[in-house]
């Protein structure tokens, strides 16, 4: 049984992962923080709202296909671990040309996603 808390980062984390699918770039930088940091392993990559809307728009704008499926889930508080399968194409039927599994780790603070690590 998940508690208040946790119940509340999978919704966040689930909402993020509805509007990453829907390449709905609007639904998913609301479900971040403003200076939100997004880390590879160790690294930061970028933070804050304005860099993710820009990274993930040109994604969004240039695959005709994208989709990630939460394959495990780790949840403790405002702590949330998912293995990830991520798909993508740029091939116009929405083939999937590309897949990967990843590791994300998310912090939720204040009900939105405040960090990301991924690692894989």
């Amino acid at each position: 049984m998940h508690t208040e808390i946790e119940q509340a980062t999978i919704a966040i984390v689930d909402r993020q992962l509805e509007a990453y699918n829907n390449q709905d770039i609007d639904a998913f930088a609301a479900t971040y923080s403003d200076d939100v940091e997004i880390y590879q392993s160790q690294t930061l990559v970028f933070k804050g709202k304005d860099a993710l809307i820009e990274r993930y728009g040109k994604k969004f704008a240039s695959l005709s296909y994208l989709h990630a499926t939460s394959l495990k889930r780790i949840v403790h508080e405002h702590f949330l671990i998912d293995h990830e399968l991520a798909e993508s194409s740029t091939l116009p039927s929405k083939e999937v040309d590309n897949s990967i599994k990843v590791i994300a780790a998310y912090e939720v603070q204040d009900g939105l996603i405040c960090k990301v690590t991924f690692m894989g």
